[in-house]
């Protein structure tokens, strides 16, 4: 597992921001969970955020997979208010082939414990890994 500082992060996000780590081909950058006075670079309370790079290899790609599958259709039929999207710099002032981000959010009052718990349970059930892929 990384060195992730999680003492320095808000208390509620730190469980989500663990799940994501725990994907091979995923590292977070950035997170909060949300303020009741957020000041600049913040998020008002009720709304959370992780931001995070996948690796340009099979562990990433299909970590990526399994999460926008996991939590942009399966969480979100369920009548959750979280997505996952990508993002980006702009590569012509930065380094083009290293700039790509995604973004998870989550708003109206989403409980960022309750999605790592949810990743957590269905990544121990569901999730292949590619050394397995070949079995199939």
């Amino acid at each position: 597992m990384r060195n992730i500082p999680y003492d320095t992060l808000d208390s509620n996000i730190k469980d989500l921001v663990r799940a994501l780590n725990e994907f091979k081909g995923i590292d977070t950058l950035g997170s909060c969970g949300g303020h009741p006075d957020p000041k600049p670079g913040q998020w008002a309370e009720g709304t959370y955020y992780v931001t995070f790079t996948v690796d340009h290899n099979e562990d990433g790609w299909l970590a990526l997979e399994f999460l926008a599958w996991l939590i942009n259709h399966d969480y979100r039929r369920a009548g959750h208010s979280v997505e996952i999207y990508p993002d980006s710099l702009p590569p012509y002032l930065n380094e083009p082939g290293r700039c790509l981000r995604f973004a998870l959010e989550g708003v109206e009052g989403e409980d960022p414990n309750e999605l790592a718990e949810i990743l957590n349970e269905t990544r121990e059930q569901y999730y292949i890994p590619p050394r397995f892929l070949k079995e199939y």
